[in-house]
């Protein structure tokens, strides 16, 4: 399509000729003629220089662009929307494969994609245009919405219930037993875990996480959050609405996190704590105190970030700041001789 057509469908104002074909999307170094890319901001405008693209995105700040440009506000937004037009795929219904096992009293919505291998429990629910991939496990009695995607080898335990518009990547588990033992007479006995989990409507959860059942009620991640690769949510947890948790993040049993909440790669938070709405937590930090909404903490354990960073200034120091306190012990010591 032309670049006035493509602006049109991204509510874009256009600078420069509008009348160029363009055929595909492509980052800012591997663009080609007839690619569309973007810029998110100026310190890479100097990458325009060398760039191939026939056309880019940009923001409403940004001025004296070498080629034809589509202004808007959010470029990162409209990428993500350009890529979804040129290469996005209508929805096409793949039937059930009769290399599948359906269970029995199983409830099946319209229009379903169910491939090879996948095996639907007894008693389960598939909403319509569902899409199941090859070694795909439902349990007993477990609900999927409608318009979800669950990657090849995805484990649905009994009894969870996913939202609508849920995808799941591929060796992710759902509804596995929390980690709940007592300890008697020199032994740890397993607690029974008899709750269940409970994702809402448009989750995304990356590859080989793991989300446990509650051991009583309900383990929850609320509607529009988004979790990356290995991830671990522990029992009874309660994740807020459109948080974003990041790769090898772990969330300990009985915690309870808010709204729009980033959590970092590798950061650890503890169990039984409240992470209000809005927080920050850098990653790799260790959490072990309840964080009132709107902070941004970093370190381990975690401090406000502007603490962490004054201590992090000092840390190379230390060597030089050892040395001058001992050399005045050594000088308070021969004052207190002398005044003796």
């Amino acid at each position: 399509m032309t670049i006035t057509e493509l602006a049109a469908r991204l509510g874009a104002e256009v600078r420069g000729p509008g009348d160029t074909e363009i055929r595909g999307v492509a980052g800012i170094r591997d663009a080609r003629a007839g690619d569309i890319t973007y810029l998110s901001d100026q310190k890479h405008k100097n990458d325009l220089v060398s760039c191939r693209a026939s056309a880019v995105i940009v923001s409403q700040d940004m001025q004296d662009v070498s080629i034809p440009a589509l202004v808007v506000k959010n470029p990162r937004y409209a990428f993500a929307l350009a890529l979804g037009i040129f290469y996005g795929r209508p929805y096409l219904p793949g039937g059930i494969s009769d290399r599948a096992v359906i269970g029995k009293d199983v409830v099946l919505g319209n229009d379903l994609t169910i491939l090879p291998y996948a095996v639907v429990a007894d008693g389960a629910k598939i909403g319509s245009r569902v899409t199941l991939y090859p070694g795909v496990y439902i349990g007993r009695g477990s609900n999927i919405g409608d318009d979800s995607v669950l990657y090849a080898n995805v484990s649905i335990r009994e009894g969870v219930s996913l939202g609508c518009r849920v995808i799941i990547h591929s060796g992710t588990v759902i509804g596995s037993d929390g980690f709940g033992f007592v300890t008697h007479a020199g032994q740890h006995h397993k607690i029974p875990q008899v709750g269940n989990v409970i994702i809402e409507d448009d989750v995304e959860i990356g590859a080989n996480c793991t989300i446990d059942r509650a051991t009583l009620g309900s383990t929850v991640i609320k509607k529009g959050t988004k979790l990356d690769n290995l991830v671990h949510i522990a029992h009874n947890v309660t994740i807020g609405e459109h948080c974003l948790l990041a790769g090898q993040s772990g969330v300990a049993g009985s915690t309870t996190i808010g709204n729009y909440v980033v959590v970092g790669g590798k950061a650890a938070i503890s169990d039984h704590l409240t992470i209000g709405d809005r927080v920050m937590i850098a990653g790799g930090s260790g959490v072990s105190r309840d964080i009132s909404s709107g902070q941004v903490i970093a370190g381990y354990l975690a401090i406000p970030m502007r603490d962490w960073l004054k201590v992090q200034a000092v840390l190379p120091k230390l060597p030089e700041l050892k040395k001058i306190v001992s050399q005045l012990e050594e000088r308070i010591n021969e004052l207190k001789k002398n005044h003796t």
